[in-house]
């Protein structure tokens, strides 16, 4: 227990500090001026709970990770074994890695936005006005169960080989951040192979032309392999949220994923009709 209590408070740590230092870089290259103050508290104060959802999920989900690894044996790529392999080869098993991993969260993402009892996993994420940094943990409990799902195929790709901790610590903590920063900064040329703030802003856009675009979380190459791909002009920072809706409250970030699947269950047995379908997402 003394262990969990303290995986929980490094992240809990981590995550508060990466989110103030950001603010400061936010405050001088803000793409999106006065903020709701409100709205950053929010979800400054949400990140106990996110960490606490993340070590839970972990604990729940360990035992079958633990199965699928004796399933997988050494994976099905053990040549790309970095146990004692030079720089150039870990370097190739962190890309290979990474992409693998952002191609199963690319998927999972855009079913999200697909299937409706899904998308009540991933509205909470959306319906923020006001994205920044913070907005990044702003991710409910059922939706971190679902990415913890996905990601079992690459057990079976790779077994118990996973990314140094410096490099997990900078791709899986750290460009989340990057991805929500409100920051007036684009890649320009390495757009299309590197995401970014300006980049993801247009998956939470607001405008119509921008809906389900941009799913990757690191390279916007999938999109562009999937068909989903949206490059913004060199100004282009709209407007998020989700049409007609007000940023979420706590009913939100808990139960009200459980609330709709309980009204669509029981409208579907009573007047035998489909679930409503999803609002307009980004």
């Amino acid at each position: 227990m003394a262990a969990l209590i303290d995986i929980y408070l490094d992240l809990l740590f981590w995550s508060v500090l990466l989110v103030l230092l950001f603010a400061l870089v936010e405050h001088m290259l803000a793409a999106e001026r006065a903020q709701p103050p409100r709205r950053w508290l929010f979800n400054l104060c949400f990140i106990p709970a996110a960490a606490a959802t993340i070590v839970a999920a972990d604990i729940l989900l360990g035992p079958l990770y633990v199965q699928a690894r004796g399933v997988a044996g050494g994976g099905l790529l053990p040549i790309l074994d970095t146990g004692e392999s030079g720089l150039a080869s870990q370097l190739a098993f962190i890309l290979v890695y990474v992409f693998a991993w952002d191609v199963a969260q690319y998927t999972l993402h855009r079913i999200q936005h697909a299937v409706p009892a899904l998308w009540e996993t991933h509205r909470f994420h959306h319906d923020e006005t006001a994205i920044n940094a913070a907005a990044a943990t702003r991710v409910h409990p059922t939706s971190y169960v679902l990415s913890v799902l996905a990601q079992l195929p690459l057990v079976l790709l790779f077994g118990p080989q996973v990314p140094h901790v410096a490099a997990a610590f900078l791709l899986f903590s750290l460009w989340g951040l990057v991805n929500h920063a409100n920051v007036r900064i684009g890649f320009g040329p390495l757009t299309p192979f590197v995401s970014g703030p300006q980049w993801h802003r247009i998956h939470h856009s607001i405008d119509a032309r921008h809906r389900d675009r941009n799913f990757a979380t690191f390279f916007p190459v999938i999109d562009i392999i999937f068909g989903t791909y949206y490059r913004p002009s060199r100004d282009e920072y709209p407007a998020t949220g989700l049409e007609g809706e007000q940023a979420s409250s706590l009913k939100a970030a808990t139960i009200l994923p459980f609330v709709n699947w309980y009204r669509a269950v029981r409208s579907r047995f009573a007047l035998g009709a489909e679930p409503n379908a999803r609002p307009k997402a980004r």
